[in-house]
């Protein structure tokens, strides 16, 4: 059976790699919608650029929001205190 103190990280550290996971999408859904976009239109790079800029911050006001509940239900000690 593993030890209480070993096993203490995993629940946040599962909660930001989903965080890290969810930014990585926001960007990526971005650069793929602007360049479908920009592929219809003809309008190159334009709505790349734009979705970029929207992924962003779609990534960084989500991402913000996330990390403030994950510190909100894990407290301010890490794993590492005792």
């Amino acid at each position: 059976m593993p030890e209480a103190g070993v096993t203490r990280w995993v629940a946040p550290a599962a909660y930001l790699l989903g965080i890290g996971w969810y930014i990585a999408i926001c960007i990526l859904l971005g650069v793929f919608a602007g360049h479908w976009i920009d592929d219809t239109t003809g309008l190159k790079p334009t709505f790349t650029l734009i979705g970029i800029v929207l992924g962003l911050l779609v990534a960084v006001v989500g991402g913000a929001r996330m990390v403030l509940r994950v510190t909100k239900r894990f407290g301010n000690d890490g794993p590492w205190k005792e």
